[in-house]
């Protein structure tokens, strides 16, 4: 009984020193740099030549992407020296560490360009379309990029309408991009600590995050193609809107040793985080021919023309990436 009530003792003085001595911080975050890494999303093209049902249609896509990289500012910038860079103070401490102070020389709004994106060079997908009756189909599908020593998987999913008469056809889809995306980001966090007494200290924390994630995003596309059987080329049309995440996360990994808090220390943490979410959003456009081989079988051929409208200060809008789908249909 002794045992226990001494343990007792011991867990409340704990729990009061730590309530006595504990601080309340407002981290406010503001993102860097960063390089991310992977394709631009493209969903198939579903060229609709009859109303027969059911049927599945399997194909097989590539694209290739001439362009390396793309360069763009983010939301979230923290304000820079008129060098243009994030500057800080370090101030030494008698224990032998260090800590950084933000500088007063950043008054400044940052005019540069802090996000990278490396493009994947090779797309390959591999879909199903399923038509379940005469104006009606789902279809699904995976798709593999490839490029800058990085190997990215993905998908599209989504519902479609159509409808063909005397050799004209039209088909409206809409749906899902799924993609994996790498990063590589710097972010910095400005906190301000109020201890318990109302004393006041702040420094700035670095954080360098090396990742990869998933994003879910939408798109719609419609298609206007010719079905004349007696042709040896038909031609088709495919344009729509996609929008594209390319970066949203949390800050995990510290850059430099947490050096700054004594142990025992509750916190009380405020978060401010600036960064959000960086989005791209395109316009495209896909002109092509396509022709029938065998008797279930199609090759497509035609240029992706993708403009990207919603990031600021890019190097490029414009991006042309030549394309190939082969289709059976069964």
């Amino acid at each position: 009984m002794k045992h226990l009530i001494k343990h007792f003792k011991i867990i409340f003085l704990s729990i009061f020193m730590l309530t006595l001595f504990g601080c309340t911080t407002i981290e406010t975050l503001y993102l860097q740099d960063v390089e991310v890494t992977g394709p631009i999303n493209q969903s198939p093209i579903h060229i609709t030549d009859s109303t027969q049902t059911p049927s599945v249609t399997f194909s097989m896509r590539f694209s290739y992407n001439p362009e390396k990289e793309m360069k763009a500012k983010t939301e979230g910038t923290p304000k820079v020296n008129e060098d243009g860079f994030y500057q800080v103070d370090t101030i030494y401490h008698d224990d032998g560490t260090i800590s950084f102070k933000k500088s007063n020389e950043n008054r400044y709004l940052y005019r540069g360009q802090n996000l990278t994106w490396n493009f994947a060079s090779v797309t390959a997908g591999i879909d199903m379309d399923i038509k379940l009756s005469k104006n009606f189909a789902l279809f699904a599908g995976v798709n593999y990029a490839g490029g800058n020593n990085k190997s990215l998987w993905g998908g599209t999913g989504g519902i479609g309408l159509f409808g063909v008469n005397n050799g004209i056809a039209f088909r409206l889809d809409a749906g899902f991009h799924f993609q994996s995306i790498a990063y590589d980001a710097y972010t910095i966090a400005e906190i301000k600590e109020t201890s318990f007494w109302g004393s006041t200290y702040e420094y700035v924390m670095f954080y360098h995050d090396i990742d990869e994630t998933t994003y879910f995003d939408p798109f719609v596309n419609f298609t206007f193609n010719t079905a004349k059987k007696d042709w040896v080329l038909n031609i088709f049309i495919n344009g729509g809107y996609s929008v594209q995440s390319l970066l949203d996360f949390e800050p995990r990994s510290i850059d430099y040793d947490w050096f700054f808090l004594p142990p025992f220390v509750v916190n009380t943490t405020y978060t401010n985080d600036y960064r959000g979410e960086t989005t791209a959003g395109f316009v495209h456009l896909t002109p092509g021919v396509y022709f029938n081989f065998a008797e279930q079988g199609r090759i497509l051929i035609g240029a992706r023309f993708y403009y990207e409208t919603q990031l600021e200060e890019v190097s490029q809008n414009l991006f042309i990436l030549p394309m190939m789908q082969v289709d059976f249909t069964l």
